[in-house]
């Protein structure tokens, strides 16, 4: 066998191996509602926290579905974030109505080398009275019943921390081009019975989705909560870290009772994404090279050759075999998050947008142009 042809199939292999692996780790949710424990009268008060900057066209929807959940005990507060368009006017409007939500203005510059998102999570908080605190970003919309889900999962696993994968809305093509393999990478290289159940805090063995993330009050100010993760630009994934480093057990699955709409077209997307992207490889040039050089190997390597095979009036049959594992792993990750099963015929293209965001990534954290929400992220926030 040729060095080339025993390359392609050690290729398939780790193909295979990670499809198997992806099926293993999407068994971890339905394996978790199976003990969630059941919630009546008696369940615990929650406080939802909503941090809000310049959310005007998602604030409402989000805060309407907050309000109308089935969960007996339970307050909603928002936080307005020195916004510049008007989502405080639409919060005031929105608190006029319903005495379940409180609204929070507040107008102070943000200091240096500090995430405005950890610094609102921690604002709410201290304001909140109940014994669990509920974060959800503006962009999301609820089921009657998320947080009932939440919380009877939380209480059934035994754990301080639980956080969900939403299901992803996406309307356009530019939203499409990557955002889909993004949450593939987050389902085969982050695994939900790892983080559960594995007690020491390793890096590979936390994680969390700040987009729905649940935690019980004592634990939470007792790991220093968002005051001792406010330099990091991955704030949720610090956070399930934090209360891994202080002994507690955390858990990650799906939440088909929460959606996100994270961007809206391409524009969006590529700085979404290159906000966290290099801070996901720790910032390190030398991960970023073997991220990029992994990827080409696995993804693109295998599609190009079965389409010079093909050219040649012959089949490659490691390379088809390989485009087909792929497709199928990206098909599964794409039916999990919501969306059509069809979008995994994109993912050479969402790979290829993939390596571009992260090579932007890397541009703004040397040239200092990171920005968000009309914030320049400086200093230690990059990490």
């Amino acid at each position: 066998m040729h060095l080339a042809e025993l390359g392609a199939w050690l290729v398939v292999g780790a193909l295979a191996v990670g499809l198997i692996s992806l099926l293993v780790n999407l068994a971890f949710s339905p394996w978790a509602a199976r003990r969630a424990k059941r919630v009546g009268a008696d369940a615990p008060p929650v406080s939802v926290l909503v941090p809000a900057r310049n959310e005007a066209r998602n604030i409402e929807a989000c805060l309407r579905s907050l309000l109308a959940q089935d969960y007996p005990r339970y307050e909603v507060i928002a936080l307005d974030d020195d916004s510049t368009d008007a989502t405080g006017a639409i919060l005031d409007r929105l608190a006029q109505h319903d005495e379940r939500l409180r609204v929070i203005h507040h107008r102070q510059p943000l200091p240096p080398g500090v995430n405005g998102k950890s610094r609102a999570c921690q604002l709410l908080a201290e304001q909140a009275r109940g014994e669990w605190l509920l974060f959800v970003d503006a962009d999301t919309t609820h089921r009657a019943d998320s947080i009932r889900a939440g919380v009877s999962r939380a209480l059934g696993l035994g754990v301080a921390l639980f956080s969900v994968i939403p299901r992803q809305v996406m309307r356009r093509w530019g939203e499409r081009l990557f955002t889909p393999a993004g949450f593939a990478l987050i389902y085969n290289f982050v695994s939900p019975w790892r983080i559960y159940l594995e007690r020491e805090p390793r890096p590979l063995n936390a994680a969390a989705i700040g987009q729905y993330l649940l935690v019980r009050r004592d634990a939470y100010f007792a790991s220093g909560g968002h005051d001792a993760i406010r330099d990091r630009i991955l704030d949720d994934v610090a956070m399930g870290k934090l209360l891994k480093q202080h002994g507690y057990r955390i858990a990650l699955g799906d939440g088909d009772w929460v959606s996100c709409r994270m961007y809206r077209g391409f524009r969006e997307m590529l700085a979404g994404f290159s906000k966290n992207a290099f801070a996901i490889l720790n910032g390190s040039l030398l991960m970023s090279a073997i991220f990029v050089a992994v990827c080409v190997a696995l993804f693109l390597m295998p599609l190009a050759q079965l389409i010079a095979g093909a050219l040649a009036g012959g089949v490659d049959w490691p390379a088809a075999l390989a485009v087909g594992l792929t497709a199928a792993n990206f098909a599964l990750v794409n039916r999990r998050i919501g969306q059509p099963i069809w979008m995994a015929l994109l993912y050479p293209a969402q790979i290829v947008v993939g390596i571009g965001i992260l090579f932007n990534s890397i541009r703004w954290r040397y040239t200092g142009r990171a920005r968000w929400k009309g914030r320049t992220l400086t200093g230690a926030a990059l990490r």
